[in-house]
């Protein structure tokens, strides 16, 4: 068997080559934008966020935050391109940050990237000619660096810009819309209606008694948006619908809630807006807050109000409904008096000509939710009230080097007595409680493009959070964990394609010192490397053969501070946590004409030092590579290779994993792709006591068609057609089991999309 996984690896290899196999760019993920540092935009500006690559299959998504909101929603995706949506919910005047982060397929963020948005209602020319001049630089390159990417994935406007090395960026973007416009005002309108047919004509299984109840369906589904946008004089309004419907009941929006009453076609959300100068209104579904430990982004259906009045103040209040809704029902989410959050936010600009540069938040609450889920959340939940006031205080130089933000909470929260989670039980009422919460972060630029020598720059950044949040802290408005203290200092600094970051991070618990209580003391040291091999060999022009190399290490050490007094940690002592943990990884990249190919090797070891468990340690070795060539156009071929060794050092017990997955992209015509994959997974353990196998292929093929350009002519239309075989075996001579299972499925969709 070892003999028959190496030879395989090897004929991998050599199809790779041999065929001129292609992979996607897998490097490091690098973000930029189309607006730069210090050079202001405007509130409508539709700003826009370049990747260098496409995402790999462990990389759900990338989320973008401006200051603490999450507005990753508000980015529209179009390929390689993330487009804000400014129409929806204007830019937020002032100074702030946008932070770029990369979330894996289990919910992990990570930190890409940080920029500096500096939004300003008026603009200069000078200030608006500088900023297309800046942004075809910055773009140029960029798109340039990452050329190879940027051929095979963006929209040709692109490929038009690594050419001409120009384009336009404060044109208004193309509307599909039916709009007239006059001297006073402007009105449009642009509906969107999708009918879909998803089927699934066959499946098989083995055994037969994991065939599913529906095995074979076919389903309508119907998806539609309405959206207008209208001014005239200091009036402005805009709305948006969106609808959603299924013939399916099961998939009904609220057959959660309703069950079999629950309508086919249902409301899934709405936004009105309203303007009238500078008082801004919304109803419908809508985010509010910013302060952190109170209210932050509370997501629901409801009604907002932003007044901005003598220059230097701006007031805004919501009320909205305490968990997320869908439907007709409770049209405006304030039905229900008491399962409502209410809010409202008083802003201070100290400096209004320069706004961002030292700001004060007041922001107050009164919640009080119901024992009702969310439309969204199966959860078992209590009546709830709380009441809370919070301080927000944001300030940045001029430079744009010193950033600072700071907020305090105090909160009153109480639990009354709920009949129906009681059910007649004597049940201890929990007491009500006021409780403080605060935190800041700040950092500053050290060094901010400082030139080194010709053609070199130098980039240094600390930065400094600290959070506090005592014991039974509780809100309704923003998820904070309580009874914590945690402190976090990094360091990042890049001379030109040199990269590093430091950070170190602390946490513990238990506040109060409470003794029969286990007190968890938590320290994170993290280092991440990153540069070209060529600097390190000294070498100063490009060469393909020399990888991209990147390096990073974690360790974490999780302990009990002492043993709790009458816990009941005194009867077994390894029950008391005494864990290091550490991780390396190491990187390297190679992208050779059309090539390109890239090779990890992960290290891992989980150290346990409690009493009685010194020898329940595992350690994990992973070494994978990639392989790719693109053959034209048209043809894309990879192969991803894997080993993977795990070792447990209390039992003995060594774990082996291999895995071999080639795959194709073949876009046959404009119209036409079809794409294959396969994955082989051979696993067991060195005694050979167990043994799986898991073999997948999928193969599909897309046919996209359309016909008109613009407004209520354009229609455009997909099939899909999928096919997909699973089998799996595995054995366990211990436990002598044997279990074999099989699974093939044909699925097929149809759509229309009108307008």
């Amino acid at each position: 068997m070892k003999n028959f996984l190496l030879v395989a690896l090897l004929i991998g290899s050599a199809l790779s080559w041999s065929k001129n196999i292609l992979a996607l760019s897998e490097g490091e993920l690098s973000i930029k934008t189309s607006f730069e540092a210090g050079q202001p935009v405007a509130p409508s500006d539709q700003i826009e966020v370049l990747l260098s690559r496409p995402l790999r299959e462990s990389e759900a998504r990338v989320a973008i935050l401006i200051g603490t909101t999450d507005v990753s929603a508000l980015f529209t995706p179009d390929k390689l391109r993330l487009r804000y949506n400014s129409k929806i919910w204007p830019l937020p005047l002032g100074q702030s940050e946008l932070t770029a982060y990369l979330v894996s397929s289990n919910d992990v963020w990570k930190e890409v990237v940080r920029f500096t948005l500096l939004v300003k209602e008026k603009r200069s020319q000078q200030e608006r000619s500088e900023r297309v001049a800046s942004q075809d630089g910055l773009e140029t390159k960029f798109l340039k660096a990452n050329y190879a990417n940027f051929k095979q994935f963006a929209p040709s406007s692109d490929a038009e810009l690594i050419v001409n090395g120009a384009r336009s960026y404060d044109q208004e973007p193309e509307q599909t819309s039916s709009e007239s416009t006059n001297k006073k005002g402007k009105l449009s309108f642009l509906p969107s209606l999708t009918f879909g047919l998803k089927a699934q004509p066959a499946q098989s299984n083995f055994p037969t008694s994991d065939t599913p109840e529906r095995a074979t369906f076919a389903d309508f589904t119907t998806q539609a948006s309405l959206k207008s946008d209208a001014s005239y004089g200091v009036f402005a309004a805009k709305s948006s619908a969106d609808f959603a419907g299924s013939s399916f009941r099961s998939e009904a929006l609220r057959f959660g809630e309703l069950g079999s009453k629950a309508p086919k076609l249902d409301l899934a959300s709405y936004l009105l807006q309203f303007e009238t100068g500078p008082v801004k209104y919304q109803v419908g579904h809508f985010s509010f807050g910013t302060q952190r430990q109170l209210i932050n982004s509370f997501s629901s259906r409801g009604i907002n109000i932003t007044v901005p009045f003598l220059k230097r103040f701006d007031f805004s209040a919501a009320a909205m409904n305490g968990t997320q809704l869908v439907g007709y029902n409770n049209f405006f989410g304030l039905s229900k008096r008491r399962h409502q959050m209410l809010s409202s936010a008083l802003g201070i600009e100290v400096f209004p000509k320069q706004p961002g540069a030292l700001r004060l938040e007041v922001g107050v609450l009164s919640a009080y939710f119901q024992p009702i889920s969310g439309v969204n959340r199966g959860v078992i939940t209590d009546l709830q009230r709380r009441r809370g006031i919070s301080l927000r205080l944001i300030a940045n130089d001029k430079s744009g080097r010193f950033r600072f933000e700071g907020g305090f909470t105090r909160s009153f929260f109480d639990s009354p007595s709920d009949s129906t989670l009681n059910q007649g039980q004597n049940v201890v009422p929990l007491p009500a409680l006021s409780r403080n919460a605060h935190y800041l972060e700040a950092s500053y630029d050290i060094l901010k493009d400082f030139s080194l020598t010709k053609g070199q720059k130098a980039n240094l950044k600390v930065s400094f959070r600290e959070e506090n949040v005592a014991p039974l802290f509780r809100s309704l408005g923003a998820s904070t964990q309580a009874d914590k203290i945690q402190y976090e200092f990094s360091v990042a600094g890049s001379i030109n394609e040199v990269s590093g970051q430091f950070s170190y991070l602390n946490f513990h618990d238990n506040l109060r010192n409470i003794p029969s209580i286990l007190k968890s003391l938590n320290g994170t040291t993290s280092l991440a490397l990153a540069a070209p091999a060529k600097i390190l060999f000294g070498i100063s022009k490009d060469t393909p053969w020399l990888p991209r190399l990147g390096y990073n290490f974690n360790r974490v050490h999780s302990f009990g501070a002492a043993i709790p007094v009458n816990g009941g940690f005194e009867i077994d002592l390894s029950s008391i946590p005494n864990l290091f943990g550490t991780n390396h990884t190491f990187t390297a990249d190679w992208q050779i004409d059309k090539f390109t190919i890239g090779y990890n090797v992960n290290r891992s070891l989980q150290d346990n030092q409690q009493t009685g468990r010194e020898l329940s340690d595992q350690a994990v070795l992973v070494n994978s590579g990639r392989f790719g060539v693109a053959l034209n156009s048209k043809v894309n071929l990879n192969v991803d290779l894997s080993a993977e060794s795990s070792a447990n050092r209390e039992t003995g017990r060594i774990d082996r994993t291999f895995r071999l997955g080639p795959g194709i992209t073949w876009q046959l015509t404009q119209q036409i792709s079809l794409t294959a994959n396969l994955s082989n997974t051979i696993a067991g353990d060195a005694a050979n006591t167990s043994r799986s196998r898991n073999t997948e292929f999928d193969a599909s093929w897309t046919y996209r068609f359309g016909a008109g350009k613009e407004g209520m002519k354009k229609v455009a239309g997909q099939f899909f057609l999928r096919y997909a075989n699973r089998f799996s075996h595995s054995f366990d001579r211990l436990f002598v089991t044997d279990s074999l299972r099989k699974n093939q499925t044909l699925t097929a969709n149809l759509s229309f999309t009108f307008f």
